[in-house]
C-alpha cells in the first residue's frame, strides 16, 4: 500500500490551463516491447518481413495515448504552518501555505515519458504574521512504485506576496521535465507523482487522510 497522503486530482478541466503550455491530457507513447501474441507476431512478419513491427513516425505516435500517473500529496504535506517564537499554537502563525490544483501532461520522446506537473496553491497570514513575500518550497517528484524509488524530483522555491491590507495569496508553479522510463501505455500503473512542501515534516500542521478516488 502507498504511504502517500491525500490524493490530489484536478476537479476543474481548465484550473491551469494558463500553467501548462498544451493541453492537460495523457500524451503520446512509443511501444518498444515485442507482443506476446503469437497472432501479432505472425502479422508483423506478413507485413513487415520481422518478428518486430517498425517504430512509429512522430505522427503515428501522438494518435496513441498514454495514462499520466496520479498525483498524490506527501503525508502531511497538504498544507504547513510557520510558527512566530518557540510556540504552535494558533495565535503564533506567521503564515501557512498549502495546495489546491494539480494538473499533469505526459509526452513520449526516445523511449522515456517527459511529465511536466503544475501546482496551485494559497498563503494564508496567520495571527501572528504581516504582509511580505514570502518563500513556498514546493516538493515535486515522481516514484517508481516497485521498490518506492524516487527518480527524480526538485524543490522549487515560490516567491509569493501578500500586499499590505490583504490577508492571502496565491502562487502557481509548473515543474520542469520529469523524465522516467517509459514501459507501457499505463504509466499510472508504474509511477506516481508525488507533490508536497518542503521542511513539512518540521511544526506541521494536522496530518491530511489520504481519499481514495
Amino acid at each position: 500500500m502507498r504511504q502517500a497522503g491525500k490524493r490530489v486530482q484536478s476537479t476543474r478541466a481548465m484550473a491551469l490551463t494558463g500553467l501548462l503550455a498544451m493541453a492537460l491530457t495523457a500524451c503520446s507513447a512509443t511501444p518498444g516491447q515485442q507482443s506476446a501474441d503469437p497472432g501479432d507476431t505472425l502479422g508483423n512478419l506478413f507485413a513487415f518481413n520481422s518478428i518486430k513491427a517498425p517504430p512509429l513516425t512522430q505522427e503515428q505516435r501522438s494518435n496513441v495515448s498514454v495514462i499520466c500517473p496520479v498525483v498524490d500529496v506527501r503525508d502531511g504535506g497538504a498544507a504547513h504552518r510557520v510558527y512566530s517564537g518557540s510556540g504552535t499554537d494558533n495565535a503564533n502563525v506567521r503564515y501557512q501555505y498549502s495546495i489546491g490544483e494539480t494538473a499533469r501532461e505526459c509526452t513520449v520522446e526516445n523511449n522515456q515519458i517527459v511529465i511536466k506537473v503544475g501546482v496551485e496553491g494559497k498563503v494564508l497570514l496567520g495571527p501572528a504574521g504581516a504582509a511580505s513575500t514570502f518563500n513556498v518550497p514546493v516538493f515535486i517528484g515522481v516514484m517508481r512504485d516497485e521498490g518506492r524509488a524516487m527518480l527524480t524530483s526538485k524543490v522549487y522555491n515560490i516567491s509569493a506576496s501578500i500586499p499590505s491590507g490583504a490577508t492571502q495569496t496565491s502562487f502557481s508553479v509548473v515543474s520542469e521535465p520529469l523524465i522516467v522510463p517509459f514501459t507501457r501505455e499505463n504509466a499510472a500503473a508504474d509511477y506516481t507523482i508525488y507533490i508536497g512542501f518542503e521542511g513539512q515534516r518540521e511544526n506541521r500542521p494536522q496530518k491530511v487522510a489520504r481519499s481514495r478516488r
